[in-house]
């Protein structure tokens, strides 16, 4: 009998791995779908992918790690409002200001505010560039404005530019225009700012 119901367990368990196997993968670009052939010449510095298994399909999604939106006047002057009061008369709205949004207190944020490269590119570019580094309300950073760090304790710049990521870093490019770039991860403050400059 213990032979018989170990041999049904495992026909079982066969049969359900096999009917796993056997789903079809469907594959897109945001919320187009395109084939594998497409999907695998996609950039992968350019966009990011999840994967979602369901009962009878896996989809398998890339999303841009940039978006661009379009302030109006009445959004892009409260959101420059907004940063004064954390950054302070140092913020210019005048100028393209990069935000890096992070969510953790880990050694990244500690690294980017001593990454000599890309600040003295900040430096060089300070008629046209600002950036700063924030934390999220409970990322546990503590402001140091000498290492060009900032808390949002309101979670303003996450609610409404990063609410339904998934990463612990995100990037926002406010332009002088209203005219906002946002990207999702990218743990490479340099990279970003590549990716960002006109």
């Amino acid at each position: 009998m213990k032979q018989s119901l170990s041999l049904l367990i495992l026909l079982f368990s066969f049969a359900a791995f096999s009917q796993a196997q056997d789903k079809p993968t469907y594959f897109y670009l945001e919320n187009e779908e395109i084939d594998k052939d497409q999907f695998a010449k996609l950039d992968e510095r350019k966009t990011y992918h999840k994967e979602v298994v369901t009962d009878t399909a896996v989809f398998v999604k890339a999303y841009q790690h940039r978006n661009i939106g379009q302030l109006d006047s009445v959004q892009h002057a409260q959101i420059n409002v907004f940063l004064e009061k954390i950054i302070g008369k140092k913020y210019d709205s005048n100028r393209k200001n990069m935000i890096h949004l992070y969510a953790k207190n880990d050694d990244k944020i500690q690294k980017d505010a001593q990454f000599k490269k890309y600040w003295k590119w900040i430096s060089r570019n300070r008629d046209r560039y600002n950036s700063y580094l924030i934390g999220t309300k409970t990322s546990q950073i503590e402001a140091d404005q000498k290492n060009h760090m900032y808390i949002d304790s309101y979670d303003l710049l996450r609610n409404l530019f990063f609410k339904d990521s998934d990463f612990d870093i995100n990037h926002l490019l406010i332009k002088p225009s209203g005219e906002v770039y946002v990207f999702f991860g990218m743990d490479d403050i340099l990279g970003v700012l590549d990716y960002a400059a006109d």
